[in-house]
């Protein structure tokens, strides 16, 4: 059971960040889109 919970933290953790970095990435590409799309 001690080891059961620090995976499941690691993994709400891994999560967390997905999430964060997939709307990082979505802002960047748009931003870089937009920003493209201006100048060609």
């Amino acid at each position: 059971m001690k080891s059961l919970v620090p995976a499941r933290f690691y993994g709400y953790d891994f999560s967390r960040l997905w999430v964060a970095i997939g709307f990082t990435l979505a802002i960047a590409v748009i931003i870089y889109g937009a920003l493209f799309g201006r100048i060609f």
